[in-house]
């Protein structure tokens, strides 16, 4: 008996290692036992720009198709638009071409050109879309200030989102809180949203005692308490409010606040002129290093802008819970990211821009007791990532979604809000 088709869609793939790129193609390669995958996808534009691929190749059991697209510096609008739009084209009509009836058609919010010209041509073709959401559109723009909630633009892009969820037969969200946003979107239609979070890599990321850490014994001083702020440092994220805490403790020479990444942030930590003398600052860390970076601080600290509510899930948490390291979650007590940590006591969940209680809970793990908690919520949290957040347990979910016979009913234009 021939498996089912599957057909994953997004800009980023393999080789990528940037956050969607590594989680797209560990979820299409560990489906490629029970489907025959095949991966459309751009050349290496972000973290591999400069490494050389083949248009089309057979890599982990996944057919990978590379798209033709401008390679034009992502970091500028008009190079970033560019990319996207000749991207959305090619791959759209590599869709038209190559679905068939019964294909299933998982396609990611990246880009955000994408998912209603996929989600056409799979109907079109009579195949099965599915979206993966990982950034809401147009809330994550009017989040990072970039349009405003009453701006006719933000009102356009909300109808035009609303029209694209209604073509797909389910809906995949990484978080509770990002589903109540789709189901809206809906119309309050919760049967055709699923939620199926992202991962912890209990195998890479491990705790590690500081004697054994190369990355601890290369960038901590002994004896100092890291809280760490670690991977997008981007409009998203508070960091302004973490450099507040540092401010207030610039006395205590024994705890670090160690930022490591790059984004639209990055410098307001990497000009040492600019923030205070316990802030430190290293570039982005190849992936191989990510255990043992987690695994050197007494604390990492994901602080998102109180507006995020909904708009995104931090893929990183469920690393630093594989560390063993515990969160300072300075989100919204709704988000996904203060549930998790609250439900499995594995750090502490603290009100957006709160940086006196940054700054006391920073006191509190450079004491003896402070760092015994520290670690026993740590280990808490590797022990959730295998009870729930595993990839076995995630490819689990997305085989069962794709497995599902027959299409379910697709809204209507006026029953979705």
């Amino acid at each position: 008996m021939s498996r089912a088709r599957l057909w994953v869609i997004s800009e980023l793939y393999y080789p990528e290692e940037t956050s969607t790129g590594y989680f797209v193609t560990r979820i299409a390669e560990g489906l490629a036992e029970a489907f025959e995958v095949h991966a459309v996808c751009s050349r290496p534009s972000y973290s591999e720009r400069h490494v050389a691929v083949p248009w089309r190749e057979l890599h982990a059991g996944v057919e990978i198709h590379r798209m033709r697209s401008t390679r034009f510096n992502k970091d500028t609008l008009v190079g970033r638009v560019l990319n996207l739009t000749t991207f959305t084209f090619w791959a759209g009509l590599f869709c038209l071409l190559k679905l068939r009836r019964g294909d299933r058609v998982l396609v990611l919010t990246n880009p955000p050109t994408m998912p209603l010209l996929a989600g056409l041509m799979a109907r079109l073709r009579r195949a099965r879309p599915y979206l993966l959401v990982h950034d809401v559109y147009p809330e994550v723009l009017i989040a990072t200030d970039l349009i405003g909630e009453h701006d006719l633009s933000a009102k356009i892009l909300g109808q035009l989102t609303a029209t694209t969820y209604r073509i797909y037969e389910k809906i995949v969200v990484l978080g509770r809180d990002m589903s109540e946003i789709v189901v809206r979107r809906l119309g309050g239609n919760a049967k055709r949203v699923e939620i199926i979070t992202n991962w912890g890599d209990l195998d890479e990321v491990r705790p590690l005692e500081p004697r054994q850490n190369e990355f601890t014994r290369k960038h901590v001083r002994p004896g100092s308490t890291v809280i760490q702020f670690s991977g997008n440092i981007g409009r998203t994220h508070d960091v302004e409010a973490v450099l507040s805490a540092a401010w207030r403790l610039e006395a205590r020479k024994d705890i670090v606040f160690q930022f490591i990444g790059a984004g639209g942030k990055s410098a307001l930590v990497s000009d040492g002129r600019k923030a205070p003398a316990n802030v430190t600052y290293l570039s982005r860390q190849p992936r191989n290093l990510l255990g043992p970076m987690l695994s050197s601080a007494n604390a990492v600290v994901i602080p998102f802008l109180d507006r995020m509510l909904g708009v995104s899930v931090p893929s990183r948490m469920y690393n630093v819970m594989s560390a063993g390291t515990p969160i300072i979650a300075m989100a919204h007590s709704d988000s996904e990211l203060a549930k998790v940590v609250t439900e499995e006591r594995c750090g502490w969940a603290i009100p957006p821009g709160d940086t006196a209680e940054l700054a006391r809970l920073a006191e509190y793990l450079a004491t003896p007791e402070g760092q015994v908690d520290g670690m026993e919520r740590g280990l808490r949290g590797r022990t959730a990532v295998a009870r729930r957040f595993s990839l076995p347990i995630i490819l689990s979910q997305y085989s069962a979604l794709f497995a599902e016979e027959g299409p379910c009913a697709i809204a209507s234009p006026r029953s979705a809000g």
